[in-house]
């Protein structure tokens, strides 16, 4: 044993004898360790990769949404690889989720997910930096202190932590007039120069919500009080209301995260108005949505139509007449994936007055499930296909959002990367190389999204053999 490694050995059982008994087997561990390798591991590296605290990175999710828990699975030398992936809740000995590439091609990792824990609504994305388990419709019960281990061929584990928690959005804000009315569902017209008192309450919300008041897009009040019943509330004073306000919306805006949007009711000011009043960040094609718009101010009642684009929608809308001089449309409506950028319309006229007409629009973001084109590539003639030769094929893939996964099968068998097979997966091509007559049949493709799963046409690849004259 050399002088230094001597040394080393001191070093480590002085420092072994002053942190607790668990991480003292792992120092003994770690000296025997030392003794076999000692040509070729430093002694400082390894005290400081075991001083080193677990860095921990918080993330937030919002109740029943999908939330994404950062792993960094990139080994440090270019030479390394992921062996396993291991997930643990603090609290919990064992895993509730694994990624294992052990004997396996990285692309052909063996996926396991707790049914007592995430269970089929957690999936592990490598394809982001870094890398993510993704958790679909979040509860309360997920929130807590997360463990991610990574175990590579060479390098030591790597631990992170991650801190997650819990968002629980507030109610819709109600509106409350002076005298204690609900304002939540009336437009109410205010004479010129009188002033504007209303209340705006929220309840519920983890962590409480800000509550804030707007004039439009500007800030008008921001001082809201949390009280002991659970109720967050802006009390409003607006002076002097002028025609400078005609069409300007008083806003009630409830807030606790900027990972979904706020809960909005509005007032208007002007008494002439049309609004959609339900409205989504985004449509699932071929779900059914009832869309409410709403006119009031106008005498006689306004006449309420529909249109999508340039076209009107007749026969899907139920008009209402309401107190106080309202109209009321409801469209039963079903996007499709062509509508994905058009504009929805609710316009609002009134028959006896000419140019009366005023609108309020709605740009539609349609989700769908992948639309799944594949086709053999366009330089080769499929009824001329001979063993030895180079065959590709192209998958189309028209999607919204993008899609998190895509496959390959042959004869309805998944395919895998494999270059020394001749089996080559890049993006949204499949290539291969020298084929054979085991390799003729019906090839197909699959990605995935959010929405759904979609399965493209089959093609099918025809492999002529090839006869040598003596």
């Amino acid at each position: 044993m050399s002088v230094n490694t001597r040394w080393w050995k001191v070093k480590r059982r002085r420092k072994c004898n002053s942190i607790p008994l668990w991480i003292l087997c792992c120092c003994c561990f770690l000296n025997g360790l030392k003794v076999v390798s000692a040509a070729y591991i430093e002694a400082d590296d390894l005290i400081n990769e075991l001083d080193r605290p677990i860095p921990i990175t918080s993330v937030a999710g919002v109740l029943g949404k999908q939330a994404m828990l950062p792993c960094d699975i990139t080994p440090l030398e270019r030479d390394d690889a992921v062996y396993m992936v291991l997930w643990f809740k603090e609290g919990d000995g064992e895993p509730l989720y694994s990624f294992d590439v052990r004997g396996r091609q990285f692309g052909q990792a063996k996926l396991w997910s707790s049914p007592a824990a995430f269970g089929s609504r957690a999936f592990f994305r490598t394809a982001s930096h870094p890398a993510q388990l993704l958790v679909d419709d979040i509860k309360l019960n997920d929130e807590g202190m997360y463990r991610c281990r990574v175990d590579f061929r060479n390098s030591p584990t790597r631990n992170l932590k991650i801190n997650f928690t819990v968002i629980v959005p507030p109610q819709k804000p109600v509106i409350y007039d002076a005298r204690r009315r609900d304002r939540t569902k009336l437009i109410e017209p205010y004479n010129e120069g009188s002033d504007v008192t209303l209340i705006c309450e929220v309840s519920g919300g983890r962590p409480r919500p800000n509550v804030t008041w707007y004039l439009d897009n500007t800030v008008i009040d921001e001082s809201f009080e949390t009280r002991k019943d659970g109720i967050t509330v802006n009390h409003l004073s607006y002076p002097n209301v002028g025609r400078q306000h005609l069409n300007a919306r008083l806003l009630c805006v409830a807030s606790n995260t900027n990972l979904t949007p706020p809960n909005n009711k509005a007032v208007i000011l002007d008494p002439i108005a049309v609004h959609i009043t339900t409205r989504e960040k985004f449509v699932s094609a071929e779900k059914r949505y009832d869309v409410e718009c709403k006119s009031s101010g106008s005498r006689p009642e306004a006449v309420l139509t529909w249109w999508k684009g340039s076209r009107q929608i007749k026969r899907m809308a139920k008009n209402f007449s309401e107190t106080g001089n309202q109209s009321l449309s409801i469209l039963t409506f079903i996007p499709v994936v062509d509508d994905d950028g058009k504009y929805l319309t609710c316009r609002s006229e009134n028959p006896f007055i000419p140019d009366s007409a005023i609108e309020d629009k709605w740009r539609l973001v349609v989700h769908y499930m992948p639309v799944v084109t594949l086709k053999m590539g366009s330089s080769l003639n499929p009824d001329d296909i001979k063993e030895g030769a180079d065959v590709y094929f192209e998958c189309l893939i028209q999607s919204n959002p993008k899609p998190y996964k895509m496959s390959w099968y042959h004869n309805g068998v998944e395919l895998h990367h494999n270059v020394t097979a001749g089996i080559i997966l890049s993006d949204q091509s499949l290539v291969l190389q020298s084929v054979t007559k085991s390799l003729a049949g019906d090839y197909t493709c699959l990605a995935v999204n959010n929405e759904g799963r979609g399965t493209s046409n089959p093609v099918t690849l025809r492999v002529r053999c090839e006869y040598f004259l003596p």
